[in-house]
């Protein structure tokens, strides 16, 4: 937990000094945005799952500990101009680990419309969206397999940093905060995924 909160706040803060500084210091290539944008997203991710449990002395709210695993995602958009990307996004985190001698796995899947705002027009940037996620259990114990899915509604927020290293690419990095909610499932209730990632990002600027 430690790691994770101090990986948490070196992101930020490299976020916010890269935000500060002149573009024209950090960026080697054009700014110009017209036309379609893909973005690739590879880095690692915490998970944690919180559910209201039932038991004796009425319901009890808990959430898992978090794993460090790959993250990662895709993303397709269009820029009409410098300041705004509209995007479709697709990204992935995999948690597994071993449960009493059993191997178990959790693994959500979002899928979001996402709005990416440059305040400058380059460099610094700060995202928002919401769209539908999936929560898949895995969760393999002799002589049966126990597996669940289910869907519910999911939000991004997000900042980061972009680097133009030509006029049609960019190389930076990202922080995604992704809130996945899927209600009841295998017994619990009102349950929620909170995912914290930290990546590196590639953007292709397409004419």
């Amino acid at each position: 937990m430690f790691r994770k909160n101090l990986l948490m706040a070196a992101c930020g803060l490299l976020t916010l000094a890269c935000g500060a500084l002149p573009a024209s210091a950090l960026d080697l290539g054009g700014h110009d945005r017209d036309g379609v944008v893909v973005g690739v997203n590879l880095g690692a991710g915490w998970n944690s799952l919180e559910a209201t449990v039932p038991s004796d002395d009425g319901p009890v709210t808990g959430e898992t500990g978090t794993q460090l695993d790959f993250s990662g995602g895709v993303n397709v958009g269009w820029a009409r101009n410098d300041y705004f990307i509209a995007s479709l996004g697709v990204y992935g985190w995999k948690e597994q680990f071993w449960l009493r001698g059993d191997p178990l796995s959790i693994t959500t899947f979002h899928f979001l419309a996402e709005l990416c705002w440059f305040p400058r027009g380059e460099g610094f940037w700060v995202k928002g969206g919401i769209g539908a996620g999936t929560l898949d259990f895995y969760w393999s114990t002799i002589p049966q397999v126990k597996q669940a899915q289910k869907g519910g509604t999911n939000y991004v927020a997000g900042a980061g940093y972009e680097f133009r290293v030509a006029d049609t690419a960019a190389v930076g990095f990202a922080y995604d905060y992704r809130y996945l909610t899927v209600g009841e499932f295998e017994g619990l209730s009102d349950t929620k995924v909170h995912s914290h990632n930290a990546s590196l990002s590639l953007r292709f600027y397409m004419d």
